[in-house]
Parts: C-alpha cells; structure tokens; sequence
C-alpha cells in the first residue's frame, strides 16, 4: 500500500503484539502512542502501545518487564467497565 506504513501496537496487560494497523505516512503520533483496542491474547479492549520500529519495540518490552504499565492497566479496565455500565 503506497503512502502508508505499518505500526505494531503492543497490549499493556500482557505484552504481547497486538493487531497492526496501517498508517498513514504522515500521520505522526508521539513516542509510545496509546491506542485502545482489543487484545487477542486478553479477550478485551486494553490499551496498546504504538511501536514503529525495534528500538521502540525494545523499550516498550523493557518497560513492560520493570513493571511500567501496571497502574495503567488498572485505570484503562475501569474505564472500559464504566463505559460499558454507560451503554447498557
């Protein structure tokens, strides 16, 4: 696809690689984007974090084997289940 580049997205909760998603190439997001989307591995919708290349991906696994994310993952599930007490 001509004009788009392809960014991985890593799940906050497990660390492992999400779906990826094409970009445009100049649409531009900051280090370590969040993204919410469903995790394969979870079974939910889970922030994610947006790598667009290995040296980010490195940090990203670095960052989730210290413990990073934790905090996170709490605040993003209890959005998600606010969310969906909303709509139902």
């Amino acid at each position: 696809m001509s004009g788009y580049d392809r960014h991985d997205f890593y799940c906050i909760k497990c660390g492992n690689k999400g779906i990826p998603v094409q970009r445009r190439i100049n649409h531009k997001h900051g280090k370590h984007h969040r993204k919410k989307l469903w995790c394969p591995y979870c079974k939910e919708e889970i922030n994610h974090v947006e790598c667009r290349n290995d040296e980010e991906v490195q940090e990203f696994l670095e960052n989730f084997a210290a413990g990073v994310y934790k905090e996170e993952v709490e605040a993003s599930l209890s959005y998600i289940k606010k969310e969906n007490a909303i709509w139902s």
